[in-house]
């Protein structure tokens, strides 16, 4: 955990923490979406890696990252988590789903 010091200003701590994670936050970042075999799937944003937040159900936890989805490479590649309208890349290009972290890569910019 990092140790938040005083700013010696009017800023609480709450604005310094909250301040703090955002700057280290992945999120807004482009990412490669991996399959189990490590193959590259598809390509989106990353929008969030905070651990409370919750997507299609799920409570992201250390194990999600939350994605809006692009460019589906493999469109007929199945989906980790699925619901009752989506099941591959093709079904969720233009919306947000939840990815695990170990199969997402950052883009070089």
């Amino acid at each position: 955990m990092k140790k938040i010091e005083s700013r010696g200003n009017n800023e609480s701590s709450a604005s310094v923490c909250c301040a703090q994670r955002k700057k280290d936050s992945l999120a807004g970042r482009r990412v490669r979406i991996l399959n189990f075999s490590r193959q590259v799937v598809a390509s989106g944003i990353l929008m969030s890696d905070d651990n409370d937040n919750v997507v299609m159900g799920k409570k992201l936890g250390g194990e999600y990252y939350e994605v809006s989805m692009l460019i589906a490479h493999d469109p007929a590649a199945s989906l980790f988590i699925k619901d009752a309208d989506r099941k591959n890349m093709n079904d969720v290009v233009g919306s947000h789903i939840i990815w695990f972290r170990e199969y997402v890569e950052l883009e070089d910019n």
